[in-house]
């Protein structure tokens, strides 16, 4: 079995919930049978979207300090509940030499192996993950189509993702979520900001969704458990 280490933090609720997937995934029978995980939530890294829209500092650093920690506490692997993060994530793995599963790439692959006729993907993210093309590059070099946003609808979302889930309050912003939702039109949805599962629960309507922190976690205990 090998290690695995969270780089959490990014933000907290969002940790707890890829922790809490990987756990109920694992096929386990007792406490012995689960995977050794190490988490260093490490809330103090200075938010992704603001450095990458050109306002803030610089979250590298602090995030390869995360990062050698746990290569450093033995993981084989590190994953990083956070899409925005996933901006950064080569300079990482190249400055602490630690293998990083990529939630991006594992999310785009599950959403093309399962809805084989989707075309138009909604990509439901901070506007750092946006920006930074952290899922739409991949996507179109597999001729996906990433679904615009007015800039009403992605400033709704960052409400949902920032004043909602980050500061405690979900509830009072699943109204919006939905409403802003129910605009977008597209093939299949992916929850591309580890916040955004939070709200799943509480969506009006049927929409495909694919929950990027599910398949990290799916990927992340498939890789833990091979021999």
């Amino acid at each position: 079995m090998k290690t695995l280490g969270i780089l959490g933090g990014m933000g907290p609720l969002a940790t707890i919930d890829l922790y809490q997937k990987i756990v109920s995934l694992t096929p386990a029978k007792c406490d012995q049978e689960h995977i050794h995980v190490v988490i260093d939530s490490y809330a103090q890294i200075p938010d992704r979207t603001k450095y990458i829209l050109g306002g803030g500092e610089n979250p590298l650093p602090m995030m390869c300090e995360a990062a050698n920690r746990l290569k450093q506490a033995g993981c084989d692997a590190v994953i990083m509940p956070c899409n925005t993060a996933h901006y950064f994530a080569n300079d990482i793995q190249r400055e602490v030499g630690v293998e990083i599963l990529y939630m991006n790439k594992i999310t785009v692959n599950a959403l093309i192996n399962r809805y084989k006729d989707a075309k138009n993907i909604a990509v439901i993210a901070t506007t750092g993950t946006k920006i930074g093309r952290v899922y739409d590059d991949i996507l179109n070099m597999h001729g996906l189509n990433s679904v615009e946003f007015s800039d009403c609808q992605q400033n709704a979302f960052m409400k949902c993702i920032y004043d909602g889930v980050k500061a405690g309050k979900t509830h009072e912003y699943i109204e919006l979520f939905n409403k802003t939702l129910a605009k977008i039109k597209a093939d299949v949805y992916i929850a591309a900001c580890t916040e955004i599962p939070i709200f799943l629960p509480y969506i009006d309507g049927q929409y495909r969704f694919v929950d990027a922190t599910l398949e990290l976690a799916k990927y992340a205990v498939e890789f833990a458990l091979k021999d």
